[in-house]
């Protein structure tokens, strides 16, 4: 990934996430995983469960990816939640982007890609084809259906597709 780095999302700074964000990125995986929460298990179970598949997609995404940036997205008040982009020959790939349950739908995910809409001709993302407020924020923003994999959306955006 990336080495330690600051950048800006609009208001929101993005900083490369260290040791001390284990805590929150955890968290966070699990948040984005209500699937796990459903299982009639003990917590503990479940946030062990969560660990290492959070370890398994981060693995994943290392071989995939290896020179993705990963920014921790943060306000004054706190870490907010995580992107991880990826350069390609046609723009940036949003690998990954998640919101702490708490701060979804204030305006996070909307920053970082309004931001790389300024920055980028083209822009790729993946999307599950249930998360109806993502899928609902990407069509504001212009984003297009590229493929349907059935649980997964495959989307894209580019300048070109922007009335001047």
């Amino acid at each position: 990934m990336n080495a330690s780095a600051t950048r800006r999302f609009g208001a929101l700074s993005g900083r490369t996430p260290g040791q001390r964000d284990e805590g929150f990125l955890a968290e966070l995986y699990l948040s984005c995983r209500p699937d796990l929460g459903a299982l009639p298990v003990p917590r503990s179970v479940i946030s062990a469960i969560a660990r290492h598949q959070q370890g398994q997609r981060d693995a994943d995404y290392a071989l995939r990816y290896p020179q993705a940036q990963s920014w921790l997205l943060e306000s004054e008040e706190g870490p907010l939640g995580w992107v991880l982009l990826a350069r390609a020959a046609s723009g940036v790939r949003v690998v990954d982007l998640a919101v702490a349950g708490g701060q979804r739908r204030k305006g996070v995910a909307l920053a970082v890609l309004t931001t790389l809409q300024r920055e980028e001709d083209a822009i790729a993302l993946r999307v599950r084809a249930d998360n109806g407020p993502a899928r609902t924020l990407y069509a504001r923003l212009g984003f297009g259906l590229v493929q349907d994999q059935g649980d997964v959306l495959e989307l894209a955006w580019t300048d070109d597709s922007q009335p001047e």
